[in-house]
């Protein structure tokens, strides 16, 4: 919702505090946000609520033409995630100690980097994933880290690399 070219506020449906694939909640993340309100009365009354960071106005003015273009508030598009590979390319995943166990059952040596004291996943001089195979498919999709596998499909994020990274405009 604008409040004038230079302010505005996100609103999105509720979701449950520990819910990894609320789209919401992912936008709200997309902003470089984690804190949110649920107005208990007015117009928003029980939706989720947060003032859009002005560093950030651009990126939903984006989001808000694109959106523009299709009627209604949504629409149904098909994403085969094991052969878009588009969120594999130019991104940092950081592994987590959970992941290593994982890696161990399922016979993976994970191709990693350490930056700023952090181990993640390697990304080639190209800007891919090291483990990103042929036909964009996932060499390690059945051990992959805890971050690819909560990343939700049609999240902004996903959207955005999808658009960047292969020209897919959804």
């Amino acid at each position: 919702m604008w409040h004038s070219p230079e302010r505005a506020r996100l609103v999105v449906p509720r979701f449950r505090k520990g819910d990894l694939h609320h789209l919401g909640r992912w936008a709200i993340l997309d902003l470089g946000k984690s804190t949110y309100g649920v107005p208990k009365k007015g117009p928003f009354r029980g939706l989720v609520t947060t003032p859009v960071p002005s560093d950030t106005l651009e990126i939903v003015r984006e989001w808000a033409e694109r959106d523009a273009q299709h009627e209604g508030p949504r629409r149904t598009i098909h994403l085969d995630c094991r052969a878009c590979g588009a969120c594999c390319r130019d991104n940092e995943v950081i592994l987590e100690r959970a992941d290593f166990p994982r890696f161990r059952r399922g016979g993976v040596t994970p191709i990693t980097r350490r930056k700023n004291g952090v181990v993640m996943l390697r990304v080639l001089g190209n800007g891919k994933c090291a483990h990103l195979g042929r036909g964009n498919a996932c060499q390690i999709y059945e051990a992959r880290p805890n971050a690819c596998r909560d990343f939700p499909p049609a999240s902004e994020c996903c959207l955005f690399a999808r658009e960047e990274e292969l020209g897919i405009v959804d």
